[in-house]
């Protein structure tokens, strides 16, 4: 069977929109069978593209914020910019950063590489006031995280790509690292409440997109776990059956909510930091599954990990993706055997860190303790756009070489 891949699913894919609109498109619809994501026709399709990091949770050590890395998390900046302005200030301070680090051109960029996915990590913040799930806005429709959803949805059908959902942050943090929104917290697997708040999220997620054929899975939450190099309360061992075993209560609980209300979508769950760690589906009753690693590997490394993935996705009959990883000979690994991904990420501010980025720039970072609401408006303004960053031709060439057809 035809592989149908990168530009070639891009081009079919904005064919047929042009002749739709953005009305659900029964042919794109993706799912999985037999341990592969086909679309509505049986055709398989293997998703290629990019991270967009930083945009809808800035992490320090790549965005351009004043904070020390694993020092710092998104909601110190949140909660350091509410002491000092007023609520309507603070979001459009938000709203500024996140309009000019992603725009439309950035998804053209992404699209005419290409690849044929975007994965968008989000985090709770985005779309509620507190970890007891406070609507920023109680109208989905006024509410700024489902407007930046919508807006993403809308770009990539578009271009013809497709979205993965990640929730990048949860409430009371499911892990220790920083990547997740907060900083030593990881209260998620014990706070009733704040599961809770997870799990009416992800059903109003799933209920406004769930006819939405751009939405590729819903990636339930990233990095369980991730507890290395921490200590204290709550920093569970990511390599002992604990952690696993808490971890998967959380899929199941939100993986059960989200099927009330949508049936259709492929849902992504992480092994941290081996897929071993995640159930048979069959037991748990999952249905509609793509098991997911994260492999910040040397070529061995990951060409070992990447084998693994695919022998429990024949063995459980799911869909493989490596939803994060830098190594770009990773690309090849992954399209030698069909595993699904998207690299970190599509830009940065960090020089020091070699191919992470298809972007890199170095804007004038935002003093969140002492700028003026003026400067920090100024700063996060059109300096930060892509167009201000430079190229690094060594990774998109890459990147571009392997979404090619033939590949």
């Amino acid at each position: 069977m035809k592989k149908i891949t990168g530009a070639v699913l891009a081009i079919l894919m904005m064919v047929l929109l042009g002749a739709c609109g953005n009305e659900m498109n029964e042919t794109q619809f993706l799912k999985v069978e037999n341990g592969k994501l086909v679309d509505g026709e049986g055709r398989e399709v293997l998703l290629r593209g990019v991270n967009l990091g930083g945009w809808l949770v800035q992490e320090s050590w790549m965005c351009p914020v004043n904070g020390r890395d694993r020092e710092w998390a998104n909601l110190d900046t949140l909660n350091l910019l509410e002491s000092r302005f007023t609520d309507e200030q603070v979001q459009t301070i938000i709203n500024t950063y996140q309009e000019n680090w992603i725009t439309e051109e950035d998804i053209r960029i992404i699209s005419e590489k290409g690849c044929n996915v975007v994965r968008v990590p989000f985090w709770y913040r985005n779309f509620m006031k507190d970890e007891q799930g406070t609507w920023i806005a109680e109208n989905p429709d006024e509410n700024p995280g489902f407007q930046r959803l919508d807006w993403i949805v809308e770009t990539a059908e578009k271009y013809g790509m497709y979205v993965i959902l990640d929730m990048h942050g949860c409430p009371g943090g499911q892990s220790m690292d920083h990547s997740c929104g907060t900083l030593g917290e990881n209260r998620l697997y014990t706070d009733e409440s704040c599961q809770a708040a997870m799990e009416t999220l992800w059903v109003a997620i799933a209920e406004r997109y769930k006819d939405r054929y751009a939405v590729a899975a819903y990636d339930i939450m990233n990095e369980p776990q991730n507890n290395g190099g921490y200590e204290g309360e709550n920093s569970y061992d990511p390599w002992q059956s604990e952690s696993w075993q808490l971890s998967n209560q959380i899929y199941d609980r939100m993986i059960k909510a989200i099927r009330k209300v949508d049936e259709r979508h492929v849902i992504t769950v992480e092994g941290i930091w081996r897929v071993s760690n995640l159930p048979n589906p069959v037991v748990k009753g999952w249905t509609n599954m793509m098991y997911q690693l994260h492999l910040y590997d040397d070529d061995a490394g990951f060409r070992q990990w990447t084998r693994a993935l695919t022998q429990v996705a024949r063995a459980y009959d799911v869909a493989p993706y490596i939803g994060e990883f830098q190594n770009l000979n990773g690309l090849q690994i992954c399209n030698e055997n069909a595993v699904n991904w998207t690299t970190w990420t599509y830009k940065g501010t960090n020089r020091n860190v070699g191919t992470f980025f298809w972007y890199y720039g170095e804007p004038e970072i935002a003093d969140c303790a002492n700028d003026t609401y003026e400067e920090i408006l100024e700063k996060w303004g059109e300096p930060i756009r892509t167009e201000n960053f430079a190229e690094q031709k060594t990774v998109t060439d890459c990147i571009e070489a392997h979404t090619a057809p033939e590949q």
